[in-house]
Order: C-alpha cells, then structure tokens, then sequence
C-alpha cells in the first residue's frame, strides 16, 4: 500500500499547487508546517488512534521506536479562495536524514483468529491522534470513573478538556484544522498529541519514512486530502 498523498511534497513548508476542488472549483493550495510540541513515548509503543473514541491499546503500531521525546508536526493545505483550511498530515520525526521511501505502517491486530495486519485507524469524531500505549492505559479506565460535575464520566470530561485545548489551536475561518498537545501523567510525562483530520472521518494509514541509507526518518499518517485519480 502505497500513500495517498505525494508526501514528499505535501510535507513541505510553503509548497503551492493547484487543485480541482469538489463543488468549490480550482483553488491555490498552500502547505504550512506547524509544530505541535513532543510526543513522550514512554514504552516506544506507538497508538494512532480516534481519541475521542475509548482508546485500545492492542492496536499499537507494530515497528517500535525507542522511548524519548520525538517532535510533531502538523502540515495544514490552506485553500484559496474558499478559504477552507485542513490538516493534510501529521508527523511524529525521528531522524534528520531526507526521506527517499515510504512503507506501510502496519498495526498490530488481536483478533486471533485472523492475525492479519491492519493497515489504517478508523475516525468517526473527525478527530486522529498520535500517542503511547502506556498513555492509553491511563485513558482508557476513566470512562469507569464518574466525574465531579454534570453526571459525565472522567473520560468524556477529558475529551472535553482536549476540544477546547484544539479550539486555541485552530487556524482558518471555519476552524477547519485544530491541534491539542495533552499531558496524561505528571510523573511520567506520557501524553497525547490530537489533530482534527483532513476532511473529516474515514479510516487512514500511516507510513514510514527512511532516507537514502534505511534509517528511519518519520511517521507520517496520511489524511488523503486531495483526490488525485
């Protein structure tokens, strides 16, 4: 499975084409990169997932990195003259090397029965996320725990917390690319990095990215914004 995108150009602060929008017509697309700070990996077991769905930690990301602090980006496609704004990726980067080629990140599967490999993370809150396993260990039990306030369950009162964290990073004027940067644990530091996807919901891969020597480079999950067929 090969990306959506062309990466290597939708990754690229500053890159312009042009684009047949659906219903809106030709627009001038612009690429800008954001930085959404670290993503603390504290087992190197990577979960790109819904947040806003209970997170599962057996659907981690098969190929493991090493435990640290691995900055995110988020590309945003600014289009002109709608002036819609999307996210077109988001990447978590390892290393500094020029990426050359891309490969499917596969997920790990439970189904035992099965054993296949999955090859994308469904969305249905039109809302992806990049996190540790550990870090959904955390956040998975709070839907058992009651809150304080208005009858919600700690979990929804997190999701709550982290939709108005994305509203202060949001760019466009229809709010249509938004990111948050959670903390899940004060002792470890373990958190979550939460980004609005592409046009909304649907299921998307991610891939890894290695330069010209095999090193890894990044991860990148690829929102197929633009219908390129």
């Amino acid at each position: 499975m090969k990306p959506f995108s062309n990466l290597n150009e939708i990754l690229r602060d500053g890159y312009s084409f042009l684009y047949d929008m659906p219903c809106e017509g030709v627009q001038n697309v612009t690429i800008s990169a954001h930085q959404a700070g670290d993503l603390i990996l504290t087992s190197g077991k990577l979960l790109a997932w819904d947040l806003l769905m209970i997170p599962d930690e057996r659907y981690f990301v098969k190929k493991s990195l090493k435990s640290g602090r691995y900055p995110v980006v988020i590309s945003v496609a600014d289009f002109q003259p709608s002036g819609d704004t999307r996210i077109a990726c988001a990447t978590v980067l390892i290393g500094k090397g020029q990426t050359v080629s891309w490969e499917l990140a596969a997920i790990n599967n439970p189904d035992m029965e099965t054993n296949e490999d999955i090859n994308h993370y469904g969305v249905d809150s039109g809302t992806g996320s990049f996190m540790d396993v550990d870090s959904a260990k955390i956040l998975a039990p709070l839907v058992w725990e009651q809150s304080s306030s208005d009858g919600q369950d700690k979990f929804e009162e997190f999701c709550d917390k982290v939709l108005a964290e994305m509203e202060k990073h949001s760019l466009g004027k229809y709010g249509g690319a938004s990111w948050a940067n959670m903390k899940v644990s004060a002792r470890t530091g373990a958190n979550v990095v939460t980004f609005s996807s592409g046009w909304g919901d649907g299921g998307y891969a991610s891939f890894w990215g290695y330069d010209a020597l095999g090193n890894l480079t990044c991860l990148v999950t690829d929102f197929a914004l633009f219908n390129m067929s």
